[in-house]
């Protein structure tokens, strides 16, 4: 999959432009700021500041603050476009009828878009004890995922089980990270990881 940071490049480049000049040069000036926090963050900085976001986009501090409040509006913004654009894949209907099969897709397309956008989450894992607002965004987005896992998943292995806690730990970003990149796997052998512990929980609890 195309990384994050060319998905976001071509969500803003294909944004219509509008007639009035004023507010076509204030939201060419925002997509400037994003991109450069977009390749800031994707070049390895997790917390770019405000110097830096107004270096890379080309602007001057103040007009990065005239566009957005603090760094956690910008970040509020990429994420909203990372959702845009991911969640097609999330959402789709699955191909396999029976539980366990979508359960296995569902790894499948979170590794995908693991691939494509670890540093975001990355840099969300480290900004969150920094910012309430991102601590917030993302305890939603494990809530989410956990909504995800019980609609496939039967009732007695839903993730408030001990056997479903367990799936929810075999299939989350962090044994993803740990498989990808501390282990240096490449993707296929993540995944086929990700599915052999999930095999493995599903053998011990019984679930066919």
């Amino acid at each position: 999959m195309t990384s994050a940071a060319n998905v976001i490049r071509v969500a803003m480049d294909a944004a219509q432009p509008v007639d009035d000049g004023r507010r076509a040069r204030g939201d060419a000036n925002r997509a400037r700021i994003i991109q450069a926090m977009v390749e800031l963050v994707a070049a390895g900085d997790p917390d770019p500041n405000a110097d830096a976001v107004a270096e890379k986009a080309g602007l001057s501090v103040r007009t990065v603050f005239r566009h957005f409040e603090d760094k956690d509006a910008i970040f509020h913004a990429i994420d909203d476009l990372l959702v845009a654009a991911y969640q097609p894949l999330l959402t789709a209907p699955y191909r396999s009828e029976h539980w366990k099969g979508q359960l296995f897709e569902l790894i499948a397309r979170r590794c995908t878009i693991n691939e494509a956008a670890a540093v975001f989450r990355i840099s969300a894992v480290m900004e969150r004890y920094r910012s309430q607002f991102i601590a917030a965004k993302y305890r939603r987005l494990h809530a989410g995922e956990k909504r995800m896992l019980d609609a496939v998943l039967p009732p007695e292995l839903q993730t408030s089980t001990q056997a479903g806690r367990a799936i929810l730990i075999a299939c989350s970003f962090d044994t993803w990270r740990l498989l990808r990149q501390d282990e240096e796997l490449p993707p296929a052998e993540v995944e086929a990881a990700m599915r052999q512990l999930v095999e493995d929980i599903l053998v011990q609890a019984g679930a066919q």
